[in-house]
């Protein structure tokens, strides 16, 4: 079962080490000590699944630490669940209107934990599977004009992965991923990598 990857974001090292704990039987699960240390993650195409995020952090406080997560390519719909112990009613009203998707009060039930998290999993799947279907249909056409490892590359540009992650990934040259893709925005007539998002992604 533990293929979904969840990734803490607290400098409280106990609740860390529990949330952890109370996880890990069930997930793969990653722990940043605050919200600068788990940008550095994401920005190294670490993307999980699923976010727990404490509000009160130095230097960078969770609300901070969540806008800053939207702002990266392929986490913008990652679910985030405040983890916290602010119980005031503007704190969650904050949150939700930040682009959180839940708000749990420290200290917290195991049961609660593993329920919410388990409920917004299954939520953020059934919203990929939907739009990959969408995908599928919508970006037929373009698919026929492409060959298979130049559609390959215009998903992982659509993906918001830039020249360098394509190389690295899929084990070509920076060089040779540079031409194919100014081929494939030749094919297409497009001059920008987020034309190419809005042809290949149904809004």
């Amino acid at each position: 079962m533990r293929e979904n990857h969840i990734l803490i974001i607290d400098d409280d090292l106990m609740l860390l080490k529990t949330a952890e704990e109370i996880l890990s039987d069930q997930y793969n699960v990653s722990v940043a000590k605050s919200g600068i240390q788990a940008l550095n993650l994401l920005n190294k195409n670490i993307i999980p699944d699923l976010i727990l995020l404490d509000i009160d952090m130095p230097q960078m406080d969770g609300y901070e630490t969540l806008e800053e997560i939207k702002k990266i390519p392929r986490c913008e719909l990652i679910p985030i669940i405040f983890l916290t112990g602010f119980s005031e009613m503007d704190y969650e009203v904050r949150g939700l209107k930040a682009g959180a998707v839940d708000y749990i009060v420290k200290p917290f039930a195991k049961e609660i934990l593993l329920a919410r998290v388990e409920r917004h999993l299954e939520r953020y799947q059934q919203r990929q599977h939907k739009q990959s279907m969408e995908l599928s249909d919508y970006a037929k056409q373009i698919k026929s004009q492409l060959t298979p490892t130049e559609w390959k590359i215009a998903i992982a540009i659509a993906e918001g992965m830039e020249n360098k992650e394509i190389a690295e990934s899929m084990h070509y040259s920076y060089g040779y991923v540079k031409n194919l893709v100014a081929r494939i925005f030749s094919k297409l007539e497009i001059e920008k990598r987020r034309e190419l998002k809005k042809l290949m992604v149904k809004e």
